[in-house]
């Protein structure tokens, strides 16, 4: 390497050292590597904030077109339902009670356009097929069982006509082992996490439905909406038979 001197000095002075040039590989990688990881994070930004819109539908989606074979919850609406006679009383040894994810019977309510399957359970997955009942209490139960029935619905599918409903509305539901009439008595508005709005401590037969609100909301809302019904008529279920 060749000496340099300065004109006023006599130390000589090498040039600094020149820096190695970043190999071709490299620099193409940081200039396709950048906007891939920043459209990667995008994407997930975008996709966590949309769960809670496109979840239900998703999930709807997957049941319906779904070739995997799963094992099926049984239908006792459409394998027991024509034994059923016109009686005033079930005896529960005589009861095939329904388990998670049994559809057990077929809800409609007058003057709407709620007509829709029943189903025991109120996973996503019995919310997907339908309307599902409450049956994560001692306090909840099904038509019949002297206690409060708590069905759900989504807002925009099985559940979209509640808007419909009025005060002495009647409500229907036939089950595998017997048909029941509600009447509307009184419906509201109030958010998801008010424990007011149902007691599962009463003992006489009573019915609530409700649903996501507003009805054409999407996704996750914190108001919910509200229909109670008082019994009409059905026959009861015995436990001491």
């Amino acid at each position: 390497m060749p000496v340099y001197h300065r004109p006023d000095d006599s130390r000589p002075v090498r040039p600094a050292p020149s820096r190695p040039k970043a190999p071709l590989w490299r620099k193409m990688l940081s200039f396709v590597g950048v906007p891939v990881l920043f459209a990667a994070l995008t994407a997930g930004v975008l996709y966590l904030a949309a769960i809670p819109t496109v979840g239900p539908y998703v999930g709807l989606a997957r049941y319906m077109f779904s070739k995997e074979e799963e094992s099926q919850p049984a239908n006792l609406y459409e394998e027991l339902a024509n034994s059923i006679e016109n009686a005033t009383t079930v005896p529960y040894s005589e009861l095939v009670y329904p388990t998670k994810g049994d559809q057990y019977g077929q809800i409609t309510i007058e003057g709407t356009s709620v007509d829709a399957p029943l189903y025991y359970g109120d996973s996503t997955r019995e919310l997907n097929r339908g309307v599902a009942t409450y049956a994560d209490s001692t306090g909840a139960g099904i038509p019949g069982e002297s206690k409060t029935v708590l069905l759900a619905g989504h807002n925009n599918t099985f559940f979209n006509g509640l808007q419909d409903v009025e005060e002495g509305s009647l409500i229907h539901i036939d089950t595998h082992y017997g048909s029941y009439v509600y009447r509307v008595t009184e419906m509201k508005v109030a958010d998801y996490q008010d424990a007011t709005t149902y007691d599962f401590t009463r003992t006489d037969e009573n019915l609530i439905l409700y649903t996501c609100y507003p009805f054409d909301a999407l996704g996750f809302t914190p108001q919910r909406y509200f229909v109670y019904a008082e019994y009409v008529s059905g026959p009861m279920i015995d436990k001491s038979k």
